[in-house]
């Protein structure tokens, strides 16, 4: 069986794909131990060595990394915006041997074995293996498709 379907790599799937993958990523939390750290050290470079600069600089970084945190959202969609293979479209294709992903800029192939769990997330499926998480929106699946990718995927 081949299943074939194609979609646009704009901001609203951009936007989509970050939203339904971030539960699922290493990204969910901050980085409690590093803004402790720089925290600690910066008040220990302010009072404890009497350098001024250095626990500024360094609780200014913890700073920042609050910042990043709060603003990961708008930060990952726009450079994914602005990368090459955003606005083309992607050609999707399940097959027997897994999951061949195609645009103008970028070819690769996923292959069944290689996904060791399928989530299904409200808007789309999620698909984790050792190189990391793909994720297929169900606005373009069918439920044949949804079906063939479950039924491949846990064998």
């Amino acid at each position: 069986m081949v299943f074939t379907t194609t979609y646009k790599l704009d901001k609203p799937y951009f936007y989509e794909c970050f939203d339904q993958s971030l539960p699922y990523s290493k990204r969910a939390q901050p980085k409690y131990f590093l803004l402790a750290l720089l925290v600690a050290l910066g008040l220990f470079g302010i009072y404890g060595l009497g350098d001024h600069y250095l626990g500024t600089f360094l609780l200014m970084l913890a700073l920042l990394e609050c910042i990043a945190f709060y603003y990961r959202r708008p930060w990952w969609v726009t450079r994914q915006m602005l990368s090459r293979a955003s606005g083309s479209e992607v050609t999707l294709t399940f097959n027997e041997d897994g999951i061949k992903s195609s645009n103008h800029y970028k070819n690769y192939q996923l292959a069944w074995h290689d996904i060791n769990e399928v989530i299904t997330t409200d808007c789309g499926l999620l698909l984790k293996s050792k190189s990391g998480m793909q994720y297929i929106s169900k606005a373009i699946l069918n439920e044949e498709t949804i079906d063939f990718i479950n039924k491949k995927a846990t064998q």
